[in-house]
């Protein structure tokens, strides 16, 4: 019959439906046969950290700079007259110690002497003019006692010799001079040390002639160097600088040091002014400081350190002023240079922003953002967020470190 749905077809229907549905009923006994796995709670990995307290107090802030070390005396002599060097000081080389007044070098006096005998031999010749004119002002006055009518005044001076005896007195007057002039000459034959000095550089030897415009040493003086000290424009007011910030005469004390020194003992000077202008490279404020006695001749040769030698590179320590209640902490407990992370009650981590009023040799001084006893992190942290639990090393139960 055509109404009748053939058997083939009914089972390519009903097969498929059947071999899903037992396929589900496996994967259910399956399921409900699995294993369960053991369940264990995840325990939270312990942060420690180390703490500092926070204990306000004052600081003596100290500036560390470089500079370079300058003479504060130097000075390029040069013969005020001229001749053959006859003379040489043996100390006159580089390196070589002069006292106030020494001898450098004389020039050949002999021109000199016979310009003195010269000038005597003159002035012997103008008093004796002189002499024969007031001899004959007396003959004159005699002659003359009784004046003619209408004879005036300036007949009369001329007849008595007047004008004669000015002009005798006038060439004594200039033998006198040129013997003055002569005797300070024979005198600059020698040239001589203007100060205690070292000698930087010598251009002279026997023989040569020499003149006015012969330059023959180089001086420094010994006595003091100076120190021209870079240092930010900013911390200048962090410093005591004569004739800018204080009229004392000495300014802040400072310890410069040669970098080969190992003791690094240092040698001690002061601040004693500060230049006009900044340094064109790095922008920076020049400070000059002064070392007495830089080669330290005044101590036995036994006792003496490295001296200063002009133009070296030396550091320096500028002692300043005294900052007032101020957190000393180590550099690595300061974040984005602007908060530190601390410890509060609960032993949790929190985040407190301060204002840094100094920083010095690993160290940070924060002025502004702590309350004394505060416990600050010092312990770099990879992660670490505001309100996260964390333990203090060596600390209690509650995370308190323990006395």
């Amino acid at each position: 019959m055509m109404g009748l749905i053939p058997m083939a077809r009914i089972g390519r229907v009903v097969l498929p439906i059947l071999i899903v549905a037992g396929g589900v009923g496996i994967a259910r006994a399956l399921i409900a046969s699995r294993p369960e796995a053991p369940h264990h709670e995840v325990e939270v990995p312990i942060t420690f950290v180390d703490v500092i307290a926070a204990q306000p107090g004052p600081h003596r802030v100290v500036v560390s700079a470089m500079g370079i070390v300058r003479a504060e005396r130097e000075v390029v002599l040069q013969p005020e007259v001229g001749g053959r060097v006859i003379e040489q000081n043996t100390a006159l080389v580089p390196g070589g110690h002069l006292g106030k007044g020494d001898p450098l070098i004389r020039v050949d006096p002999s021109d000199y002497s016979a310009a003195i005998a010269a000038s005597q031999a003159e002035l012997a010749q103008a008093q004796l003019q002189a002499r024969e004119e007031a001899t004959l002002r007396k003959v004159a006055e005699h002659e003359w006692r009784d004046r003619p009518a209408g004879f005036t005044d300036d007949s009369l001076a001329f007849a008595l010799r007047e004008p004669h005896m000015e002009a005798a007195e006038a060439r004594i007057s200039s033998a006198k001079s040129r013997i003055d002039k002569a005797r300070r000459d024979l005198k600059r034959t020698v040239l001589r040390a203007p100060f205690d000095a070292v000698v930087i550089d010598e251009t002279v030897d026997l023989g040569q002639i020499v003149g006015p415009q012969t330059p023959v040493a180089r001086l420094a003086g010994i006595q003091r160097f100076w120190v021209q000290v870079a240092i930010p424009v900013a911390q200048l007011a962090m410093l005591e600088v004569p004739g800018t910030n204080t009229d004392a005469e000495r300014g802040s004390t400072a310890k410069v040091i040669d970098p080969i020194d190992v003791s690094r003992d240092g040698r001690e000077g002061h601040a004693i002014g500060l230049l006009g202008s900044v340094d064109e490279r790095g922008r920076m404020a020049q400070v000059l400081v002064a070392v007495d006695d830089p080669l330290q001749l005044r101590k036995p040769v036994a006792e003496r350190g490295l001296p200063l030698l002009i133009g070296r590179y030396v550091d320096v320590e500028l002692v300043g002023r005294e900052l007032r209640d101020v957190i000393g902490l180590p550099r690595q407990a300061l974040h984005e240079d602007r908060h530190v992370w601390i410890v509060d009650g609960e032993s949790r981590l929190r985040r407190r922003e301060v204002e840094v009023a100094w920083r010095e040799r690993g160290t940070v001084y924060v002025g502004k953002g702590l309350q004394p006893g505060d416990r600050i992190v010092v312990t770099p942290l990879a992660i670490a967020v505001d309100g996260m639990k964390v333990t203090v090393s060596g600390g209690d139960a509650t995370g308190r470190p323990k006395d």
